[in-house]
């Protein structure tokens, strides 16, 4: 092999060296552009979700605090309900007492 054709060997493949250099850097470049973009949506994603999950929480916060309300009503309800019929109970037997002659004074 000639001197002339060793080096248009090496001219060749310093051009092709070159190229792949600049190929792979321009991959990477891309790769890095591809991936801040992901990196983005998936931010996007998360803040979405998390929306999602003040939103629910919220809900089932105000569904709870009106069951919570609801349970509370009917309890003084029936409470109220009760202390009538336990009055009402005690009046009776005073009633009693006092017609068999049983009342202490």
């Amino acid at each position: 092999m000639d001197q002339e054709s060793l080096a248009q060997i090496q001219q060749l493949i310093t051009a092709s060296t070159d190229t792949l250099r600049v190929d792979i850097a321009d991959s990477k470049r891309h790769a890095g552009v591809l991936a801040e973009g992901l990196r983005h949506e998936l931010q996007l994603v998360a803040e979405g979700f998390q929306m999602h999950l003040d939103r629910r929480h919220a809900e089932d916060r105000s569904f709870l605090e009106e069951q919570f309300r609801e349970t509370r009503a009917l309890i003084q309800l029936s409470y109220g309900q009760i202390q009538e019929r336990v009055e009402r109970l005690e009046q009776r037997v005073r009633t009693i007492e006092q017609h068999l002659g049983l009342t202490i004074q």
